[in-house]
């Protein structure tokens, strides 16, 4: 990595281009990166427009990405996409003298040349993508620079009808809007976006983590979910529905208050994950208000002294600890899911000779993933024994309400919702 010259700064904006929104809907993935002359054809048509608004810009370095990125990819715990293309710009200067010119970055075959930084291209990603790229130069103009895009592009900053029609041809789509916008504005956007949608706490997260400040950030959500972040880096607490059903005492419907519960963790994950944020769970014997009473550092710190790996897909809770199962005649997995969320969990039912529970186990995914893991181990688990397996779909959840526990579909005491 080259040294930074002392008097250089930079600021990045992007060119938002909005597509319809049933490609999203339908799933269909971006178009691909454009050809290093396709991105530079482009990249003179954005200059010219950004000139138009702020002035003369001969005394600017621009470097600019030829394809088109989901907001997720770009709005990154510390921005490092930022970093990526600044450091780009100066390993091209012959030496450390600053020189103002405009860089492009395309494809060449089918390799983009920086993979760190290539588009991902993800299906069913949109409908709003960016376009980015940064200003260089020194740091005081730079600074003015900054300001007068923050007053500028948001409100005046239309893309041309040449870079519309360049937009249109190389990447094979027909924009619905296309602007210029800082990545303030973007943040706006999503801020607004998500408080309107009821998600203003994974804002205050996503902040947190993209504008990093040496201390560490909480939210507790209202319906008991827990979200301890530092850095990229955010532990959340799955107790399991013995544990969470425990907290709650006799009060109110468990199913709906489960399902709203669990709707919230896989929003909110799903979320942090998509800007690059790491989620690991914790799940130790800890009091879930451990993690909320303390201050937020003493429970960082005890969320990671109970964390599973970081890349764990299930949880698993022990209803009947299993000891010796040799005797194992066959096992019952019991899928429950719920409507709009899908399978939430699976009881495990290890049985003897007699029919006798010899082991049972509650297995959790935590990821979408998960959802294919744990029925996959346990059918597994079973053929290796030439044991029958026996599966059943619980429409809602199957459970005993003292002790609580989520239980095989059938059981004598079961609740069904």
């Amino acid at each position: 990595m080259p040294d930074r010259p002392d008097k250089l700064s930079a600021t990045p904006a992007v060119l938002t281009v909005e597509l319809d929104f049933s490609h999203s809907v339908e799933g269909r993935p971006p178009p691909p990166p454009l050809t290093r002359e396709q991105a530079e054809s482009l990249g003179w048509a954005m200059a010219e427009d950004l000139g138009r608004f702020v002035g003369r810009l001969d005394e600017f370095g621009l470097i600019c990405l030829g394809g088109l990125y989901d907001m997720t990819e770009l709005l990154r715990p510390g921005l490092p996409m930022v970093d990526v293309l600044l450091d780009l710009y100066l390993r091209s200067l012959p030496d450390t003298r600053f020189q103002p010119q405009l860089i492009t970055i395309g494809t060449h075959g089918d390799a983009f040349p920086v993979p760190s930084i290539a588009p991902a291209c993800q299906p069913g990603a949109g409908p709003l993508f960016v376009i980015p790229m940064l200003f260089v130069g020194p740091k005081a103009r730079v600074a003015e620079l900054g300001s007068t895009l923050e007053k500028t592009l948001l409100d005046k900053g239309k893309a041309s009808m040449k870079t519309a029609d360049r937009i249109a041809a190389q990447f094979k789509v027909q924009p619905v809007n296309l602007g210029y916008a800082t990545v303030n504005d973007l943040c706006a956007l999503l801020r607004v976006q998500l408080e309107h949608n009821d998600f203003g706490g994974l804002w205050d997260l996503l902040e947190a983590a993209l504008f990093p400040r040496e201390r560490t950030h909480r939210v507790v959500l209202p319906e008991g979910n827990v979200f301890i972040l530092r850095g990229s880096s955010c532990f959340t607490h799955f107790p399991g529905f013995s544990r969470w059903a425990a907290g709650r005492g006799r009060d109110g419907d468990l199913v709906e208050a489960w399902a709203r519960w669990h709707q919230r963790q896989r929003q909110y994950t799903a979320g942090l994950l998509a800007h690059g944020i790491e989620v690991r769970v914790t799940a130790g014997d800890h009091e879930p208000a451990a993690l909320t009473e303390e201050d937020a550092d003493r429970a960082w710190s005890l969320a990671a002294m109970h964390s599973l790996p970081a890349d764990a897909l299930t949880l698993r809770e022990e209803v009947i600890p299993g000891g010796d199962t040799g005797d194992a005649r066959g096992i019952t997995i019991t899928e429950h899911f719920l409507p709009n969320l899908g399978p939430v969990a699976y009881t495990v039912l290890i049985h003897g000779p007699l029919g006798e529970a010899l082991a049972q186990f509650n297995d959790y995914p935590l990821r979408p993933e998960g959802v294919r893991e744990v029925p996959g181990h346990w059918r597994k688990w079973a053929r290796e024994r030439a044991l029958p397996v026996t599966e059943v779909r619980a429409e809602g959840l199957s459970y005993r309400r003292q002790p609580p526990a989520l239980v095989p579909a059938g059981e004598s005491g079961a609740n069904r919702h």
